[in-house]
């Protein structure tokens, strides 16, 4: 069964937000329904600004999943809505999806409107309006409510008998318009035990519990019935580098764990933790298969294992093999390890997975490792469930350390996951060692930029620019241009057509190691001043500045940020200005800092004789933001934007 709550996203609609005084139903409206929407006193949202600028606000949305007498499972799911504006009425136009397997019991629907003298005009959906399709194994309800303007009232409730008893529906509190009220019901016969999740960033304002005596397949059973409430809910925003993304729409999930039907014994589907999820994981088939010998991999392994090699070489030797060897083809999905490795591709996961199997084969201590990515979710600390995990990479213990290794990408490092990979924890699938085991970063993006330069008379700037890249640095680079057929030489030609006023002399990069990749960059040029009149020269002295502009624009975020990668900006920049002329505008100095040492800014100018030296340092480690730390990244930002692009003016 496919939850409903999720099926909302088919909802046919537009949102265009427009700025509007919210309006609010008339006081007959609210007399003559209080037992219906909702009691203006009790239900006014908690922030006086709640709702202003919506084209239509959700008065009420509640869900209730019920185990009748006949053990079936029945979802009923009320919304009363208010339209505020034209672009509103789109809400009044309806789909409601469900499983094929499932059976609608009944759809009814309402429109209130106010008429002439305040009379009440109600409009109730007849069954030939609504219509229906299927599509791909999904039954799709459409219908629109009849008489819906701007300023009615709609209210419709439909109700559901669920296929599959084990599938509580997930309950989605956050909409796409603000909700005035969400509350979700379950009643749950007491042998059935269900995992809940409560996701996104909202807490629950009420929450109740209570167990009573009901009859259930002719017999007396203990009902446990929860209700979850949360009030004045702000339309979802949807933004950008948010991990997890779904995740941090509010909502509340819901997964069976174990179930003891009357007279039969326990159905365990979900382990008790994360041990237990890794255990069971790697004596499947599919997985055991990892820690166990394979004739196919022998004769390879024999050409990389060099014994007279210092065993982090030999173990390099393993990963270079596979990432630089193998490509990724997702239509190897179904196929096995060593069809993957005889055609040399197959998906990220066997690629990892052969990784594995070869370390493990060649005597070293290797694993196949579950992660979440930060756009799945982050993992839990409790109730794991096998969907959690999306990506598989391989760790190798060595001498007291763990080495994690991803091989599907060609541009990755040794020792390096992709930024998005690093969230939490991974699980270690094994039954000799299974559990979590904590990921860090082991990488900065990191760059060192040295300048020099001569600013002469006639107002041109000549000298050398030079840049070391490590880490993310070097593998954000390298995904850039070394990628689909491309080379280090699309980005020298794109410096040149990018700077088409420069007289570019000499422009390399070379890639060096040391125990990693690194690359070096150098430029030599001639260009004009960016500014320039009689007796007056105007610089900006940071070349190729990646701050030009603040990156974080919106005043503040619903959801968390992320900044994928720990950064580190290392610049020193000379300028020698010619004789006779003076200094009428130079860079202030700055030095600020995040809380808790998470990041520091410092900037400094100097100026001896002709000579002019510029230096900062910018160094942040902390890269996930919670929306209550957003101004302060935000403004941590804002002042290295706005410092490094200070500029430099000369007069003469």
């Amino acid at each position: 069964m496919l939850a409903l709550a999720e099926l909302k996203k088919y909802r046919v609609y537009q949102q265009n937000h427009i700025k509007m005084q919210r309006l609010f139903l008339s006081i007959l409206l609210s007399i003559v329904f209080s037992f219906q929407i909702l009691a203006q006193e009790s239900n006014t949202p908690k922030d006086s600004a709640f709702g202003i600028g919506a084209d239509a606000i959700i008065l009420l949305d509640s869900g209730h999943s019920v185990y009748n007498d006949n053990f079936e499972l029945v979802f009923t799911h009320t919304t009363k809505i208010e339209i505020l504006t034209e672009e509103g009425l789109s809400w009044s136009k309806v789909m409601i999806p469900y499983s094929e397997k499932d059976s609608l019991l009944f759809i009814k629907g309402h429109t209130y409107n106010l008429g002439e003298n305040d009379s009440l005009q109600i409009d109730s959906l007849q069954s030939s309006d609504i219509s229906k399709k299927i599509n791909g194994g999904i039954v799709e309800n459409y219908f629109s409510m009849p008489k819906a303007k701007v300023g009615s009232v709609i209210e419709y409730t439909y109700q559901i008998k669920i296929a599959d008893w084990q599938e509580l529906n997930s309950w989605y509190f956050q909409n796409d318009i603000p909700v005035v009220k969400s509350t979700y019901t379950t009643e749950v016969p007491n042998y059935l035990l269900f995992y809940k999740y409560l996701e996104g960033t909202l807490s629950l304002d009420d929450f109740s519990r209570k167990t009573v005596k009901k009859m259930i397949k002719n017999k007396q059973t203990d009902v446990l019935i929860e209700n979850f409430e949360i009030d004045s809910i702000p339309a979802y925003v949807m933004e950008e580098d948010v991990p997890g993304s779904n995740y941090f729409i509010s909502k509340l999930r819901f997964k069976l764990a174990e179930y003891t039907l009357p007279n039969q014994s326990t159905e365990f589907i979900l382990p008790q933790d994360y041990e237990e999820l890794a255990y069971n994981w790697a004596g499947a088939p599919f997985f055991k298969n990892v820690y166990s010998r394979s004739s196919y991999l022998q004769k390879e392994i024999d050409k990389i294992y060099h014994p007279e090699l210092f065993e982090i070489d030999v173990i390099k030797g393993f990963f270079y093999f596979i990432r630089n060897n193998f490509t990724i083809d997702l239509t190897f999905n179904d196929k096995s390890l060593e069809e993957a490795y005889k055609a040399r591709k197959g998906t990220p996961q066997q690629i990892n997975m052969l990784l594995t199997k070869m370390l493990n084969q060649s005597g070293f201590d290797a694993y196949l490792i579950a992660l979440s990515s930060i756009e799945n979710r982050p993992t839990y600390p409790e109730n794991p469930y096998f969907e959690l995990f999306d990506v598989y990479i391989c760790m190798i213990r060595h001498n007291g350390k763990n080495y994690f290794l991803d091989a599907s990408d060609k541009n990755l490092l040794f020792n390096m996951l992709p930024p998005n990979y690093i969230n939490n924890g991974g699980l270690v699938i094994s039954q000799k060692a299974p559990g979590f085991v904590p990921l860090e970063f082991n990488f900065e993006d990191k760059e060192k930029v040295t300048g020099e330069f001569i600013v002469t008379d006639t107002a041109t700037i000549e000298g050398t620019y030079e840049v070391k890249r490590e880490g993310y640095a070097v593998y954000s680079f390298d995904a850039r241009f070394l990628s689909n057929n491309r080379s280090y030489n699309d980005y020298l030609i794109e410096t040149i057509f990018e700077n088409m006023d420069w007289n570019i002399k000499n422009h390399d990069v070379v890639d060096e190691y040391d125990d990693n990749k690194y690359l070096k960059e150098y430029l030599s040029f001639v260009r004009p001043a960016d500014s320039v009149a009689k007796n007056y020269i105007e610089i900006q002295p940071i070349v190729f500045n990646e701050f030009s502009k603040n990156p974080l624009q919106t005043e503040k975020r619903q959801n968390p940020l992320t900044l994928y990668t720990p950064l580190i900006r290392m610049a020193s920049y000379a300028y020698e200005i010619p004789e006779g002329w003076t200094v009428l505008e130079y860079p202030k100095n700055k030095s600020i800092a995040l809380p808790d040492g998470k990041g520091k800014f410092m900037y400094q100018f100097n100026k001896t004789g002709n000579s002019l030296k510029i230096e900062y340092t910018i160094d942040y480690d902390q890269v996930i933001y919670m929306p209550d730390e957003y101004s302060m990244i935000k403004k941590f930002m804002q002042e290295v934007t706005s410092t490094l692009n200070q500029k430099i003016i000369l007069i003469r």
